[in-house]
């Protein structure tokens, strides 16, 4: 077996800005074009009219790109220096294609993004960036191509290279680097360049021959996924597979996850026999001192490094299907060979790559990026994907037609049961009118399974039409709204109550029916900012004397002395706000 490390390298970039022409150039000046290949290519270009060799037709190896001059699939190619073996994987730069990107991306050491000189970063410039950023990539090269066409100047160069670290400065990188080139000249790309003097830097090919394995790619804790348990016998019982990570000796403790079960490694051995030590990537078979009926999905770790088991977890995720799904509908939820039945609980956000500012919508399309929340039915064994990266992303299937939804990594993980109460939660918003109640209460619950809103003015509409605005009427509609709050909290919901409710002794009431689930959420505002805030013109009508008992004018709003949560929305944005809340939540509904 060869034994040089093999470095997993995915290209990407806008559209036109020569990633295929990279990579052909690149494989072409290291040798590593057979005879056969170069003749096909050859020809594939006279057949589009071309006058020379292209060598992006290598990679762009479907007829659709071939006749589009563009990428669609991801293409995989092969090539080896003295002291490495490297796959490239080309990846496509429309922003329909995002999932494909993602897909190969995810198991990267390398990536590299093009940019065309003559046009600088696009916007799929930056979300490509903002991806491999999401999947942790440990070193990122980008390369500003077509230097020939702006005539090697420097200038140009430090240009868009400024422009790109004021978005990158949000990001994250362990290893970013930025290297000029020109691909269709092959400048820079194996050797250095007499034509960019002013560049001291190392060519593509050095850079990759050298750069170092980050520890993000060898982590130390032990993962071992069985795929496999073998007992050919009642004499034998081994479990075969693979370490993603760490290394494991004969006479080590292990523990099986989930399921807790504890023993020791009795015999390491592989297809050519036995050994005392297994690393990762090493396909073997464990035996251990004990009888356990360890079985597919569960995971071999040292006991004193284990991993969290949950059922419930927080994923970044690509939405990979254009096909709707909806909360709590049925999903399989995969990860290494761990398959769970499961559902998307709630979508905290989308994200916008191009901005990176958070979204609060109901679903995810195509391509989108969001965070999700998933509950699965039995407990999965992950890590958080900033510590692994072999055993914290996850894939979530649709359990009829084995479609997959989406492709995500795991970013926060509760090893605890995250269910509110038994009896729900109660979010009782209380605050001036047009203090913003209503408005956090529509966006806390917008892509959320399990809420129900309860605001004041449609259920005086309805419900408690009946009743007006004396101090007797407002204290039996809190009392009612509350007497509902707790039916529907009772049944496992979060209810959100969006009520004025400007007594304290209303909101006593309210928190005495309810119980326990109940938390007071003040949603402060000043008068003055309200009053400018509203389109209606009520509080203007009730200085005028034409609204009577209006609260903050011809009626009295005592504050809450000891609130559960403060939104101030008056100095906090609506989407910050709504993070506390979130934050708030995520708080009152974890046992303790």
């Amino acid at each position: 077996m060869d034994s040089r490390p093999l470095v997993r390298v995915a290209t990407a970039g806008s559209v036109d800005d020569g990633k295929s022409t990279f990579l052909g150039r690149l494989l072409f000046e290291c040798g590593a074009i057979l005879t056969d290949q170069y003749e096909a290519i050859e020809k594939a270009s006279l057949q589009t009219g071309e006058t020379e060799v292209n060598l992006a037709l290598l990679t762009d190896g479907l007829r659709a790109e071939r006749s589009q001059k563009i990428t669609i699939d991801v293409a995989y190619r092969h090539f080896a220096t003295e002291r490495r073996r490297f796959l490239l994987a080309d990846t496509p730069g429309h922003a329909q294609y995002t999932r494909n990107m993602f897909t190969g991306a995810s198991t990267a050491d390398v990536a590299i993004l093009l940019v065309d000189a003559t046009k600088g970063p696009t916007v799929q410039t930056f979300r490509h960036a903002f991806i491999v950023s999401l999947l942790r990539v440990p070193h990122v090269l980008i390369l500003i191509n077509k230097m020939d066409l702006v005539a090697y100047d420097s200038a140009q160069y430090e240009k868009w290279v400024d422009e790109i670290r004021r978005y990158v400065t949000k990001l994250e990188f362990a290893d970013l680097r930025f290297m000029p080139i020109s691909a269709l000249a092959g400048t820079n790309l194996v050797t250095r360049s007499d034509l960019m003097p002013w560049y001291s830097g190392p060519s593509v090919l050095e850079y990759l021959d050298s750069v170092e394995l980050s520890p993000r790619q060898t982590p130390v804790e032990f993962r071992f996924p069985i795929q496999l348990a073998i007992r050919p016998s009642a004499n034998f019982r081994g479990y075969a597979g693979t370490p993603v990570s760490g290394s494991i000796r004969v006479g080590d403790e292990v523990t099986a996850l989930p399921g807790g079960q504890n023993s020791r490694v009795k015999a390491l051995s592989t297809a050519d026999g036995s050994i005392s030590e297994a690393s990762t990537g090493q396909a073997i078979v464990v035996e251990l001192e004990d009888e356990l009926d360890l079985v597919r999905g569960q995971t071999l770790v040292r006991s004193r490094n284990p991993s969290p088991v949950t059922t419930t977890f927080e994923g970044t995720v690509c939405w990979m299907t254009d096909r709707v799904h909806e909360l709590s509908s049925p999903i399989l939820v995969l990860a290494g060979t761990q398959s769970q039945a499961g559902m998307i609980s709630e979508l905290v956000y989308r994200i916008n790559p191009e901005t990176l500012h958070r979204e609060y919508v109901s679903t995810l399309g195509l391509n989108e990026i969001g965070r999700l929340v998933i509950q699965t039915s039995s407990p999965l064994s992950l890590d958080l994907y900033d510590r692994n990266r072999a055993t914290g992303a996850f894939l979530l299937v649709d359990p009829v037609s084995n479609e997959t939804l989406g492709a995500g990594v795991v970013t926060r993980i509760s090893s605890e049961q995250v269910t509110a109460s038994a009896d729900g939660l109660v979010l009782w918003m209380t605050g001036l009118s047009g203090a913003g109640k209503s408005t956090l209460a529509e966006a806390f619950a917008r892509g959320r399974a399990g809420v129900v809103i309860l605001d004041g003015d449609a259920l005086r509409a309805g419900m408690n039409s009946d009743l007006g605005f004396s101090d007797a009427d407002r204290t039996e509609n809190i009392r009612r709204v509350a007497e509902l709050a707790k039916v529907l909290a009772g049944q496992g919901l979060t209810v959100v109550c969006s009520l004025i409710s400007p007594m304290r002794h209303q909101r006593e009431l309210a928190r005495s029916i309810v119980g326990e689930p109940f938390r007071e959420v003040f949603v402060r505002c000043s008068l003055e900012t309200v009053a400018l805030r509203d389109v209606k013109g009520l509080y203007a009508k009730a200085r005028a004397g034409e609204i009577s008992n209006f609260t903050g004018i011809t009626a009295a709003y005592e504050e809450p002395e000891a609130p559960d949560l403060v939104i101030d929305t008056e100095v906090v944005s609506v989407s910050d706000g709504l993070e506390r809340l979130r934050e708030a939540v995520g708080k009152w509904t974890r046992k303790t």
